[in-house]
Parts: C-alpha cells; structure tokens; sequence
C-alpha cells in the first residue's frame, strides 16, 4: 500500500494544507501520515472569552490543535461515493534531518513526501539551521512543495521536464499512478544538441510509452538550451498544467530553472513541484503497487 508522509511544524495553521494532502492520497490510492517536528511547534494565540467585555487575544502556551486531533479530524471528511478513503495517522520527530527522514521513509514504506511551500524557510535542522530544502537535496523519496495559495483538485495535467534521450522510467511509472496527461517536455542537457521534432516523437512512442505501458504521454520539445524558462513558462501556461516534476541533481535542470539552489526556495512558476531524487530512488516496491 503507498503510504504519504505529510509535514507539519505548525499544527495550528497545518488544516488546510492536510485536506490538501487528503484529496492527493485519495487521487493516488494512498493513505496519510501526519508528521509533527516538535522542535519546530510555534506557541499559537487562543481567543479568550469574557462575560461582559469584548473578546481579546491573549499569548498562552497552549500549541491548538495537536497532531492526532487534526488525524482524527480529517477521517471525518464526507467523502463522496465511491472515493477512495485513506487511513490517516500520525507520528513526531524531534529534529528536521535528513539521516532521521530516511529512517522514516523507508521504516513506513513512504511513497512520497509533502511539504508547503513556506516550510522551506521555517523548518530547519537544530544542530546546523539549513534550509529544509537543502536537506530535501539528500532524501530517498520524491518530495511535493505545495504553494500555499493552489487549490487541490485534480491533478490532470502534469509536466515532466527532462532530456528525452535520458528520460527515467521510474519517474514515468511513479506519475502513472494520477492517470494524467503526461507531458514529458524535453529540455536538452548541457552540451547536447537539440532535438529533431520527429526523432523526438519516435523516442517517445517507440521507446517511453511502450516500456512504461503508459500511452496518454504527449511531447512537448524545448529547442533553446541557454534559457529554458521562458519556453517552459510558455508550456505551463497553454497547458494549464497542475504540477510540474523534475529529477534533482540531473543535468542541472534544477538550477537552470530556480538559479541559486539551495538559496532560492520558493516553487516554480506558482505550482505544486514534484522532485525526484537522482539514482535508487525507485527500488522500493511500493512506487510499484
């Protein structure tokens, strides 16, 4: 069973981005683990009540809502018929690092990770303060950076960016699991010429579509490898594309794109980013079931 891990340092504020990541495991079949970083927990104001005077706010340390609330919270979700309905449940980490993570990835047979966007300037490691993205670099599970302004409904259209000609099967086989039109839109890597247009269709249903057994794969082919922005932007926009996905430390796809890695932190182009870890990512069984 594919198993999500959701990140929480903010129970107070983390309800909306969980019934985000409840209507993601029910698109991919999967059930929810909440994950609290203690460490990070922010004291919350809570509105006190008097008989006569007007409400006020007052600083308490009372931390809200706790983790297995907010998990009991949403198994109460009304679910329309015939919806996938996941389990949700809940665990705690003392400290933001990435030898812990994948302890935790591996130990709960985590098919992938989900985080807000904003979290990757908040959460930090204790002992060094880096940035969660940068810890993120190192992690053995594809990781989401959920804006905090995007509304979850379906994601139908994804982008795959990547060079053809070293496209990852795994990849492939891990977004088949939202039954989306794939766009796999090819970037050539550094030094490498561009495509030929009818070369690149071959590749794609000659070598990509039939060996991932994944027909709704359409080719997007970017020519300009100096700036791939502006094509890629171009490509997102048309398309109303959902959620765009890249494998990290891969022909520097990554830094073409968010220039000051890890130092630049927020999503790209406002959407729900998918990054693959580069190399042994896919082993486990359960991108597979």
């Amino acid at each position: 069973m594919r198993n999500i891990m959701l990140f929480i340092d903010d129970v107070a504020g983390a309800e909306a981005l969980a019934k985000k990541a409840v209507k993601i495991a029910c698109q991919c079949k999967a059930n929810l683990q909440l994950c609290n970083i203690a460490a990070n927990m922010a004291h919350k104001k809570a509105l006190i009540s008097h008989y006569d005077d007007d409400d006020e706010f007052l600083e308490t340390e009372n931390f809200g809502l706790e983790a297995d609330e907010l998990a009991q919270q949403l198994q109460t979700i009304n679910y329309a018929e015939g919806t996938f309905i996941p389990a949700v449940d809940y665990c705690e980490i003392s400290n933001f690092n990435s030898a812990i993570i994948k302890e935790m990835v591996v130990k709960h047979n985590i098919w992938l990770i989900i985080m807000d966007e904003k979290q990757l300037k908040h959460i930090k490691n204790q002992d060094t303060g880096n940035f969660a993205l940068k810890e993120i670099s190192s992690l053995n599970c594809p990781v989401l950076i959920m804006p905090a302004k995007f509304e979850v409904s379906n994601f139908n259209k994804i982008a795959y960016v990547t060079d053809l000609r070293y496209c990852d099967f795994g990849v492939i086989q891990f977004l088949k699991v939202f039954n989306a039109a794939l766009f796999v839109t090819h970037v050539s890597a550094p030094g490498l010429p561009d495509m030929d247009e009818r070369y690149a269709q071959e590749i794609l249903a000659e070598e990509v579509s039939l060996k991932t057994n994944y027909l709704k794969m359409f080719l997007r082919n970017i020519k300009s490898s100096i700036n791939i922005k502006a094509p890629i932007n171009k490509v997102l926009d048309s398309l109303e594309i959902k959620m765009f996905a890249l494998v990290n430390k891969k022909h520097r796809t990554f830094e073409r794109l968010f220039d000051r890695f890890p130092q630049k932190t927020q999503v790209y182009h406002k959407l729900p980013t998918l990054i693959f870890p580069y190399l042994n990512w896919f082993n486990q069984s359960s991108f597979y079931s």
